[in-house]
């Protein structure tokens, strides 16, 4: 069939099954009452929570349409973009959290228009440890200009990955009747009160703010009464929160059990790796592969070469035939180079030899780089062993050409006179070279200190002296994490310093926040260092190679 249609002068014919087409393919008629814009009130909001919670907070999506401006709309569907700062139902009643705060956006739809509101979530709680403690002369001279410096930990400026499972807050003795600790933020305002010079949070309410402040930072406050009536404080102190958490495991070796203890970051409590309890054996320096085998000293130095699987813990077939001092894995875990006595050897994964590396000079310490091409290096003019030399020592590298063979050496770092390099170390992501540098024989120096350099040296090498803090500390052995989903690196490393009002002079295992961009501007990359949770502070804890399984 077709329609007779007159289109100006003319006249023409359409088939049905093009005018049904054109029918079909035209647009409805716009409803006059679907919504053309949408909005949310308050649109911002500030809201005080605590542990007994607060009243629900009623929020209200209004909007236009084509009919009508500025009406209520009752059957938008409500939503939360951080739902662990509260719920919202069906009607819009938001409540808040009883655990923390946080900020959050409250989302309205209707028709597929959207509209928000920006809820801050403040946290407030007051925790007495001593029921019996009066509060009432810290909370009135919170604003004291009486200012002294007892803080002990943690240093002023900490970074910290989100997942840390808790930090120590400890003060000097001022004989004092109370302490306040108040820790404030945003979203944050929890004030601790106590007779005692510490205070570790659980857990789960450290966790709580840390997760709500990832990304941020929290300023801390201390507050004391003294015996006389008056209050004192300390200057405020940042613990900043890193929006990532730490990944994988912590393995370090400690004199204590003459070997490998294992902890997972974000826990407290290591457990025995590979031990002289479990081997009958002392089990030295170690690394990880990335096949998952562990390669090690048995016995101490000049002991041989151990080759295990990492998670069996089953011997590799083949280890034990050779000694290597310190060893490194080629990143796809199929060779390892391993020095003696100043020579460079080439090992398959068993730990066989396959071949020593020609070197005109003695060479100690070797880190390959993440992507193969490069082996980091340290020369010294010779050495009776792998772990201690007399006389100059350089930082270098050597590139690998493929199949076993590699390259002259390239200095890329030459120390000041007197001081010796040693101990590099690559960053998961290739750029940087970690080291030490001290005045010693590069065993156990009171005077070692952590640099580094881009892994290029193109650039000068800078000292980390946020990371080292002030004096003689055996800062030694720096290591990396894993490369995070972030831009902060981290850095683990063994040193003798306090733990707060834990004065041990052993060496324990501690973190440092590594920031790249500022490394690449010459500045100090490093920020204040962290101890290590879960460590006991009696042992000697050194090497803490940082691996995910």
């Amino acid at each position: 069939y077709e329609i007779q249609c007159v289109t100006g002068v003319q006249t023409c014919a359409l088939p049905i099954s093009m005018l049904l087409l054109w029918l079909a393919c035209a647009p409805e008629p716009a409803d006059p009452d679907a919504v053309t814009a949408l909005w949310v009130e308050p649109a911002e909001l500030q809201v005080v929570t605590g542990p007994d919670g607060v009243a629900p907070i009623a929020f209200t999506a209004i909007g236009d349409t084509q009919r009508a401006q500025d009406i209520p709309l009752e059957t938008v569907s409500w939503s939360l973009s951080n739902q662990s700062a509260g719920e919202i139902d069906a009607l819009g009643n938001f409540t808040p959290s009883t655990l923390n705060g946080g900020v959050t956006w409250v989302l309205a739809k209707l028709d597929g228009v959207e509209g928000l509101a920006t809820v801050t979530v403040q946290y407030q709680e007051e925790v007495v440890l001593d029921p019996e403690l009066d509060t009432s002369a810290l909370i009135a001279g919170q604003d004291t200009t009486n200012i002294q410096d007892f803080w002990l930990y943690p240093e002023d400026g900490v970074s910290l990955p989100r997942n840390t499972p808790a930090i120590r807050f400890n003060w000097a003795d001022l004989g004092a009747v109370a302490y306040r600790l108040r820790l404030q933020s945003p979203v944050t305002d929890v004030s601790v009160y106590t007779r005692d010079l510490s205070w570790t949070a659980d857990t789960e309410s450290w966790q709580n703010i840390a997760a709500t402040n990832a990304g941020g930072q929290v300023e801390v406050d201390l507050y004391a009464e003294l015996a006389d009536g008056s209050i004192v404080r300390t200057e405020s102190r940042t613990v900043q929160v890193n929006r990532m958490g730490g990944r994988g495991s912590i393995l370090y070796w400690s004199t204590a059990v003459g070997g490998v203890l294992e902890v997972p970051f974000g826990e407290l409590n290591p457990s025995d790796y590979l031990s002289t309890e479990s081997t009958g054996r002392c089990v030295g320096c170690h690394v990880v592969s990335s096949k998952g085998d562990i390669a090690f000293t048995w016995d101490g130095g000049n002991g041989a070469l151990g080759v295990k699987d990492a998670q069996t813990l089953e011997d590799r077939e083949g280890s034990e035939s050779v000694i290597a001092n310190f060893k490194t894995w080629s990143p796809d875990g199929g060779r390892l180079l391993g020095t003696y006595a100043g020579a460079l050897m080439l090992l398959n994964a068993k730990g066989e030899l396959l071949h020593e590396v020609p070197m005109d000079q003695s060479v100690t310490h070797p880190d390959w780089s993440p992507d193969g091409e490069f082996v980091a290096v340290i020369l010294t003019g010779g050495h009776d062993n792998d772990w201690t030399f007399s006389g100059s020592s350089e930082l270098a590298t050597i590139r690998h050409l493929g199949d076993g063979i590699f390259d002259n050496p390239k200095v890329i770092f030459t120390p000041p006179d007197g001081y010796k390099a040693y101990y590099p170390s690559y960053s998961p992501d290739g750029d940087w070279i970690a080291f030490n540098i001290s005045t010693g024989d590069a065993y156990d120096d009171p005077d070692a200190e952590l640099w580094v350099i881009d892994s290029k040296g193109k650039h000068d090498a800078i000292r980390l002296d946020a990371a080292n803090q002030v004096g003689e500390l055996t800062n030694s052995w720096s290591r990396w994490g894993p490369l995070p989903d972030d831009d902060i690196l981290w850095l683990t490393f063994s040193s003798k310093r306090a733990y707060g009002d834990v004065s041990v002079d052993i060496p324990q295992v501690w973190v440092s926040a590594f920031d790249p961009e500022e490394a690449r501007q010459n500045k100090d990359p490093s920020k204040p260092a962290f101890w290590l949770p879960g460590q006991d502070p009696a042992q000697g804890n050194h090497i803490p190679e940082w691996v995910q399984w």
